[in-house]
């Protein structure tokens, strides 16, 4: 239950993802100019790539099973009178789950994803609660990511979303866990402000 169009196109979206987090861990030359410097590099990754794949491919399963129980909390709460919340988590599920999502997330913010994942549960759970309050905070998070959009921030993130902006589409995340799923903690402080504040800077 992937979006990978097979198992195999996730395994290499894995082993890039895993690639790239050794390498910006390396403690060689990350951007070697000579065949010395790259064949020290490749050594380096080699050595820690089996143990660290294996960690991603885990890691990706645990957002697969859980990006599955979001996919049922939306499609189980089918109404009317709830659709813009549905389809705006529907819209979130797609943002995090994607094909390419592995190595666009990368390992380190990857580690996140299974949390985001369970505030969409979480919130599609208790819509039906409290709509009001639940279109105040989805207010919040449309301005907040109008003005990552705007900035040229995309969602999903692609290869050409700007490296300063990176951030802020994380940002958005946490925000909504702020809002939405407050018990599950966030990684920092975020708010609209802070957004607003990080884009400016």
């Amino acid at each position: 239950a992937s979006p990978y169009r097979s198992t195999a196109a996730m395994f290499d979206d894995a082993l890039l993802a895993t690639i790239d987090q050794l390498v910006d861990a390396a403690t060689v030359d990350p951007l070697p100019f000579t065949r010395a410097a790259f064949e020290a590099l490749r050594a380096e990754v080699d050595a820690h790539l089996i143990d660290a794949l294996f960690a991603t491919v885990s890691l990706a399963a645990r957002v697969l099973g859980a990006a599955r129980e979001a996919d049922r909390a939306i499609s189980g709460a089918a109404s009317l009178s709830l659709m813009a919340p549905l389809a705006d988590a529907r819209s979130q599920l797609d943002a995090l789950v994607h094909p390419g999502f592995l190595r666009i997330t990368g390992v380190t913010q990857l580690r996140r994803v299974p949390v985001y994942l369970a505030g969409i549960t979480h919130r599609v759970g208790k819509l039906a609660d409290a709509p009001g309050r639940d279109r105040t905070w989805l207010t919040e998070v449309e301005l907040a990511t109008a003005l990552y959009t705007d900035a040229g921030g995309a969602l999903p993130l692609s290869p050409e979303t700007p490296t300063r902006l990176i951030p802020v589409r994380w940002m958005l995340e946490e925000l909504r866990l702020s809002l939405f799923a407050q018990q599950l903690g966030t990684a920092g402080a975020v708010s609209v402000q802070r957004i607003r504040k990080t884009l400016a800077a």
